[in-house]
């Protein structure tokens, strides 16, 4: 029998619970999977507050993660609240006794307080990345992974994240096969292709505030299947190419070619999404030309390449007429 130990603190989220209690709570002896106890650990034992709704009540105390294979901390509400004084010390001695300690999402700053991920390899959301790398700065972060393993030490990306850890340390400590059959119980593949790149939000750059370029970014993303380039983006705004390039770069932060590029990969991304066309239709609509100049701008912009985008985003309503890309106004 395996133990895992939860580390239970107010604002916990209750989709991180979920997850635990779906993978490790369940009796599925039958499958060939477990047993496990689950032990629920607070401080003083007490019911904790869940994020967004309900509470728990504990199993254990603090003391409970002693003696555990597995220490988990879930991700919280508000990861920068404080961690209380007694659960860093628990921490700290589960993982020196031995223990395995890991987290969910943010999670990562449950670690971080406790002085855990010094020298390490971790992640967290990509929207909590930065703030990550102020309160850990001795961690090796990786932005574009969904779990990290580091022997004794794991986390994982996103909230979903937190599932394709927990399958990897079922993987990890009882076999492929088991971690297989436990997928298929969750509807889940084993292994999620790709990082977390491919879940960030891009949004397009802010309106410029000279006329002249916003007319010339709407202009251009009418036309993103054709061959234009950027001397044809000089040419339509009007202006030296120097003076083109200095006041674009100035508006999005970006160089012209740098911008039609991601438009472009952006605009192949929704057709995938909405479309029945072939990727090799996908390259030529979205001006990219071949299939493979898509497959290599795609793995570079989204960290996969178009085929897996499509399986993990393909829309119930494919077969959507799919028009121009939107405009850079940022009316709405």
């Amino acid at each position: 029998m395996h133990t895992i130990g939860v580390l239970l603190l107010p604002g916990t989220r209750m989709f991180d619970v979920a997850v635990i209690g779906e993978v490790w709570g369940q009796d599925r002896t039958e499958s060939g999977i477990g047993p496990f106890e689950l032990r629920w650990c607070a401080p003083g034992r007490g019911r904790t507050a869940l994020h967004p709704a309900g509470d728990l009540a504990a199993t254990h105390g603090l003391a409970g993660l002693g003696g555990c294979d597995l220490v988990l901390a879930p991700g919280r509400v508000d990861p920068h609240d404080d961690v209380p004084k007694a659960a860093v010390a628990s921490l700290r001695r589960a993982h020196r006794a031995g223990s395995v300690v890991a987290s969910l999402c943010s999670g990562a700053f449950t670690l971080a307080a406790a002085g855990l991920l010094d020298g390490r390899a971790a992640t967290t959301h990509w929207a909590l990345f930065a703030d990550l790398e102020r309160v850990a700065p001795e961690a090796r972060l990786e932005p574009d992974v969904l779990h990290t393993d580091d022997g004794d030490i794991l986390t994982s990306a996103g909230v979903v994240g937190g599932l394709d850890l927990c399958l990897h340390l079922v993987r990890r400590d009882h076999g492929a096969d088991v971690a297989a059959t436990l997928a298929r119980r969750l509807v889940m593949p084993p292994a999620r292709e790709g990082g977390q790149r491919q879940y960030v939000e891009n949004p397009l750059p802010p309106k410029p505030s000279r006329p002249g370029l916003t007319s010339t970014m709407d202009w251009a993303m009418a036309r993103l299947g054709e061959d234009i380039g950027v001397d044809d983006l000089v040419g339509h705004a009007g202006m030296s190419e120097r003076t083109f390039h200095r006041e674009f770069a100035a508006a999005t932060g970006v160089t012209p070619g740098r911008w039609l590029r991601v438009q472009r990969v952006r605009y192949a991304q929704r057709l995938l999404e909405t479309t029945d066309l072939p990727v090799e239709r996908v390259a030529e609509r979205s001006g990219l030309g071949t299939a493979g100049n898509l497959r290599r701008r795609m793995r570079a912009e989204a960290g996969v390449g178009p085929d897996s985008y499509r399986r993990t985003f393909r829309s119930r309503a494919v077969g959507a007429t799919v028009g121009s890309w939107p405009s850079t106004s940022t009316s709405s």
